[in-house]
């Protein structure tokens, strides 16, 4: 099982690595490979972690290298050349949590890494909270507060019940200040 890891040249010192970043971007559907390549030319470090899956058809069986992250890519670069990526067909935006682009450890980069050299076939769930689940607020003025989301599109209507009198507020909350109650 490979993964294409695209790297620059080995010129950077280490502290210049040391302000180095992993980020992830996500791609147009089916472009990862294509974004891959593109970064490659623009000597951008990028990391595409593939795994192999048996295709069934009809009339066929095939092993294909299909992406562990659909329409996601990893790479790392210095946050001052963030921007530069953006030069490449097939790029949407960087995935953010609370509006700042999201930065991955080395230790998850290694345990992606991990996964793709597993030899079965690796199910990827993203964490999804349903409309009727209990959450808790993480950031902003509410920050944790527990209560249940009634309603989902683009931010989350979340519901605080204040029990002594009957009622429950509303309010309109961003999806990425959540997540599910422990």
């Amino acid at each position: 099982m490979e993964s294409e890891i695209i790297t620059k040249e080995k010129s950077h010192t280490n502290l210049q690595d040391a302000k180095m970043h992993w980020y992830v971007l996500t791609t147009k559907p089916k472009f990862e490979k294509k974004v891959n390549q593109g970064l490659n030319k623009v000597n951008i470090i990028s990391y595409l972690p593939l795994q192999k899956r048996l295709r069934v058809w009809n009339d066929r069986k095939k092993w294909v290298e299909t992406p562990l992250f659909p329409s996601y890519i990893f790479v790392k670069i210095d946050e001052r050349e963030r921007n530069d990526v953006f030069g490449v067909p097939g790029i949407v935006r960087y995935i953010s949590q609370f509006g700042k682009a999201s930065i991955l450890k080395e230790e998850e980069m290694e345990r992606i890494e991990r996964l793709c050299s597993y030899l079965g076939e690796v199910e990827i769930e993203r964490r999804k909270i349903q409309v009727g689940e209990e959450v808790q607020i993480i950031s902003g003025h509410f920050s944790g507060m527990k209560g249940h989301v009634i309603s989902s599109k683009g931010t989350s209507r979340f519901c605080i019940s204040i029990p002594g009198l009957d009622s429950f507020a509303t309010i309109e909350i961003d999806k990425e200040q959540i997540q599910k109650a422990v």
